[in-house]
C-alpha cells in the first residue's frame, strides 16, 4: 500500500499510524470487521489476507517508495485484540476524572520497538526467515560476511577478534546492519554482533506499559496461526498468571477471536490454565482428536523449577521475573527442549516490572545485565549511567508512552515526560514520611534499569550508585586492569605475592559463579607498603562451614589511614573461592595476614578456623572479639569467644549500617568539585553485585567478609585500638585462657 507522510525519515517521528490499524478503526466504528456473508469468497479472502499479515507483518510505502513495516504480532495486537484503555474525555473538560473503556489498543512507538526487537532476536535482520525490510543485495552480502566470520571464529578460536580479516569483515557487515537498523528507526540499539537470530528475550519495564496485553496478544497470535504447537506461560505463583496476568489476557483474546473473527476454533480443553484447539471425531468406533490442536497452558514454578522440563514449546513466557527466585533454574530446565544444536526451536520471553522486585531480583538482574551468557538478545545499555559499552536486556523506561505524554500517532514526548516525572519525584520527596516511599516510586517508574532493579524493602545499600560503579567497572574492565591475580608463596619464611603472568589462575569475579573450577585465587588491587605497621591493614574472613557443600569463602584485605600514602580506606586485596578443604582457605587468610601484617576478624561460629590457627600456632593472627561494637549494639550480650565475631540480627543491622556509611562516605573531590564516594573505589564485580542484590535471606559471602572489616574499623573508632601481639596483657591472658579451656 502506498501512502504519503507515514513517517519522517530524518526524525523518526510517526506522521500516520492509522494505516496500521485500519481494521481496528472499522471494528470500533461498525462493531464488525467485514461486511460480507459468512463463508462467501469475499469473506474468506478477507480473513486469509489478514491472517497473512498477522504472520508476516504489514508494510505500507510512502510516496518516495520507502517501506514502513510493523511485525505480525504488532498487527494482530493493534487490530484483533481489545484492552482496557483510559478515556480522558473532552479536551475542554477541566475535570480530572477519567474512565477505562474496552477497545482496540493505540499505536505506541515503544511497542514498535518491542515487537521488532522480538523479531530480530528470533530471526535476525538478514536471515531467510527475517521479516526486517532489506534488499536482496543487503541480505546476500550480510550473510556472506557473517559466514566468513563464523569460519574465522572456528579457525582461530578465542583470538579471532584480533585478526585483521575479522575486523575488515565485521566493518563491512556492521555497515549493512546499521543501514537496515537506521531505516527501521528503533530507539533501542541491538548489539551488532548478535543480529543473526536464535536468541531469547529478557525485558525490564516501568509500570503501566501494557505488557500483559502485548504478551497475551503474542500468545493468542501464535495459537491462532501455528498448528499443533504448545505455548507455555509461567510464573512463580499463579496470581501472576490469571485473571489479570498474561494467561488471563490470552484467554480474553481467544474468546474475542471466536466471537468476532473468521478464525474461530473449537476447544478440546477449555480450562483457566489450559486451552487446546480442536474437536473429537468418532472414527471406527474410536474418539480421535482432530482440528488445529494448538494449545496454551499456564504453569507455576514455586515448588518445582523443573515444572516445564522437557516441554517442546514454540513460545515460553516467564512473567514477573522480579518475584521469581528460582528463575535461572527454571530457565535452564526449559531451554534444552527448545534447542537443536546451535539453533533454537522456540523462544523464551522473560519480563518483569519495576516495583515488583522481590526475592527473584538477584537472578533477574544477573540475567538482564548479562544477556549473552544466557543466550538472551543483548542491547547496548543506553540508559544507565557509565554503561555506554555494556549490554543488557530490552528496557522500556517510564518516559516511553507515558500517559498524557504521547500524541495521537503514538510518538512519545520524552522531554516533557522526563520533566513531569522529575517533578513528581520532587513532590513525593517533599511529602513522603519515609525515603522508602520515594524509592518505591522510583523503582515502579524508572528512567533506567538500575532504578527498576532497586530492592527497596530489603536492601539498605545505595543501589543506584552501586549499579553505576558496576557498569563503570565492567565497561572499563577495571576488575582486571586494577586487580592482579596472584600466587601466594612462602620463601624462607617470608610470604610473597607472585603475579600470574601466564593467565593460568581463575579468579571468581561474579557473584553467581560462571565457571567449573571454584578454587579461586587471591586478587591484589594494591600491594602492601613497606614495613606496614600493625593495624594499617585489616582482614575480614567469612569461611564456609564444612568441606561438603557449594557456598564460597570470602576474604577482604582493607587499608585504613596511613600517613605518607595517597590511598586509604580502600579494599586492597580479596579472595573468593572454595578449595577442596576448608583449611586451605584458612591458610590463604594466614598468608595474606603475613603479607599485609594484618589481623583477621572472622565469623567465629565456624569453629574449624580457630582450630586451624591454634594447630599452626598462629592465634596471634586472629583479631579478638570486638567487645565495644557488641556492647554498643547488643544489650546484655553474654557471648565471650575470645577471637572473632558472632552474628545475630542486631549485629547484622549494625554491620549493614557500617557498610552503608562507608559506601557513601566522601573520599575526595574531582576537578569539577564533584564528590567521590568510597564505593567508587570498589573494583570487585562480585562484591558490587552482592551489594546491589542484597537481602537477609540470600547467601552473601563477600558482604559478610567485608562486614568483618567494618567491625574492626568501628572497634577502633570506639577506642579499642589494635596492638601488636605480645604488647597486650589482655590479649595474652585471653589466649592463655583459651588454650587452657580447649584442652
Amino acid at each position: 500500500m502506498y501512502m504519503s507522510n507515514v513517517r519522517d525519515i530524518s526524525t523518526k517521528k510517526w506522521l500516520n499510524t492509522k494505516v496500521f490499524r485500519e481494521e481496528a478503526l472499522k471494528f470500533i466504528k461498525n462493531g464488525y470487521y467485514v461486511n460480507a456473508p459468512f463463508a462467501t469468497p469475499d469473506w474468506s479472502e478477507y480473513w486469509e489476507e489478514h491472517l497473512k499479515r498477522c504472520i508476516h507483518g504489514y508494510s505500507v510505502f510512502d510516496d518516495q517508495g520507502f517501506e514502513h513495516k510493523i511485525t505480525g504480532h504488532h498487527y494482530f495486537y493493534l487490530n484483533f485484540t481489545q484492552i482496557q484503555i483510559v478515556n480522558y474525555g473532552d479536551e475542554d473538560d477541566e475535570t480530572s476524572v477519567a474512565e477505562k473503556i474496552t477497545m482496540n489498543p493505540d499505536f505506541w512507538d515503544g511497542d514498535y520497538d518491542y515487537f521488532w526487537s522480538l523479531e530480530i532476536a528470533r530471526h535476525g535482520i538478514c536471515t531467510k526467515n527475517s521479516p526486517v525490510p532489506s534488499t536482496p543485495q543487503e541480505r546476500s552480502e550480510w550473510n556472506s560476511y557473517q559466514k566468513q566470520i563464523r569460519i574465522l571464529k572456528k579457525e582461530l578460536g578465542y583470538t579471532f577478534k584480533s585478526d585483521e580479516r575479522y575486523k575488515e569483515l565485521k566493518e563491512k557487515r556492521d555497515e549493512i546492519s546499521l543501514a537496515i537498523l537506521d531505516r527501521l528507526g528503533l530507539k533501542v540499539k541491538p548489539h551488532l554482533d548478535y543480529l543473526d537470530g536464535g536468541y531469547h528475550m529478557i525485558v525490564g519495564k516501568s509500570r503501566r506499559k501494557g505488557y500483559s496485553y502485548k504478551d497475551g496478544a503474542i500468545c493468542a497470535n501464535v495459537y491462532n496461526t501455528q498448528r499443533g504447537i504448545q505455548i507455555l506461560i509461567g510464573a512463580f505463583e499463579k496470581k501472576f498468571l490469571y485473571p489479570n496476568g498474561t494467561m488471563g489476557m490470552t484467554s480474553n483474546y481467544l474468546n474475542f477471536l471466536n466471537e468476532h473473527t473468521g478464525w474461530a476454533k473449537s476447544r478440546l480443553i477449555d480450562k483457566q490454565d489450559h486451552k487446546k484447539a480442536g474437536y473429537i471425531e468418532a472414527t471406527n468406533g474410536m474418539n480421535l482428536e482432530k482440528g488445529y490442536k494448538s494449545e496454551v497452558f499456564a504453569l507455576t514454578f514455586k515448588d518445582n523449577p523443573d515444572a516445564a522440563r522437557g516441554k517442546d514449546a514454540k513460545l515460553v513466557l516467564l512473567e514477573e521475573a522480579g518475584a521469581f527466585p528460582n528463575l535461572k533454574d527454571s530457565f535452564n530446565a526449559i531451554t534444552p527442549a527448545l534447542t537443536a544444536g546451535s539453533f533454537i526451536t522456540g523462544q523464551v520471553i522473560i519480563f518483569g516490572t519495576g516495583g515488583d522486585m522481590e526475592s527473584g531480583t538477584v537472578d533477574y538482574a544477573d540475567m538482564f545485565y548479562n544477556p549473552i551468557a544466557y543466550r538472551l538478545m543483548p542491547f547496548m545499555n543506553i540508559w544507565d549511567e557509565s554503561a555506554e559499552n555494556t549490554t543488557c536486556g530490552f528496557f522500556h523506561p517510564v518516559t516511553w508512552n507515558m500517559e498524557g505524554f504521547y500524541d495521537e500517532m503514538g510518538n512519545s514526548d520524552i522531554e516533557a515526560a522526563t520533566e513531569f516525572e522529575l517533578n513528581r519525584r520532587k513532590e513525593k520527596m517533599e511529602a513522603a514520611s519515609s525515603s522508602v516511599i520515594v524509592e518505591k516510586h522510583v523503582q515502579e517508574f524508572p528512567f533506567c534499569p538500575s532504578e527498576a532493579f532497586l530492592t527497596v524493602s530489603t536492601n539498605t545499600f545505595p543501589v543506584i550508585e552501586l549499579r553505576a560503579q558496576l557498569n563503570k567497572v565492567k565497561a572499563e574492565n577495571l576488575h582486571q586492569t586494577k586487580g592482579t591475580p596472584i600466587y601466594l608463596s612462602n620463601v624462607g619464611g617470608k610470604i610473597k605475592a607472585i603475579p600470574d603472568l601466564k593467565g593460568e589462575l581463575q579468579p571468581i569475579y561474579n557473584y553467581k559463579v560462571k565457571q567449573d573450577d571454584i578454587s579461586g585465587c587471591p586478587v591484589i588491587y594494591e600491594y602492601p607498603v613497606d614495613n606496614a605497621p600493625k593495624g594499617l591493614y585489616k582482614i575480614g574472613f567469612d569461611p564456609y562451614r564444612q568441606d561438603v557443600g557449594t557456598s564460597l569463602a570470602a576474604i577482604y584485605v582493607y587499608k585504613s589511614v596511613h600517613s605518607g600514602t595517597y590511598t586509604n580506606n580502600i579494599i586492597v586485596a580479596e579472595y573468593v573461592g572454595r578449595p577442596s578443604e576448608a583449611d586451605d582457605v584458612s591458610r590463604i587468610a594466614s598468608m595474606l595476614a603475613d603479607l599485609y601484617n594484618a589481623e583477621i576478624m572472622h565469623e567465629n561460629e565456624v569453629s574449624h578456623v580457630k582450630n586451624y590457627f591454634r594447630r599452626v600456632k598462629r592465634l596471634d593472627q586472629l583479631a579478638i572479639q570486638p567487645d565495644a561494637v557488641i556492647s554498643k549494639n547488643v544489650k546484655n550480650s553474654k557471648v565471650a569467644r575470645v577471637y572473632g565475631m558472632h552474628m545475630n540480627e542486631q549485629l547484622k543491622d549494625a554491620g549493614e549500617k557500617y557498610i552503608k556509611d562507608w559506601l557513601l562516605q566522601v573520599k575526595d573531590y574531582d576537578e569539577d568539585g564533584n564528590a567521590i564516594l568510597n564505593l567508587e573505589t570498589i573494583y570487585s564485580i562480585g562484591l558490587l553485585e552482592e551489594l546491589i542484590g542484597y537481602n537477609r535471606k540470600g547467601n552473601f559471602d563477600r558482604i559478610m567478609a567485608f562486614m568483618q572489616v567494618m567491625f574492626q574499623c568501628q572497634e577502633e573508632e570506639l577506642g579499642k585500638d589494635y596492638v601488636k601481639h605480645g604488647e597486650s596483657k589482655v590479649k595474652g591472658l585471653l589466649e592463655a585462657l583459651d588454650k587452657m579451656f580447649s584442652k
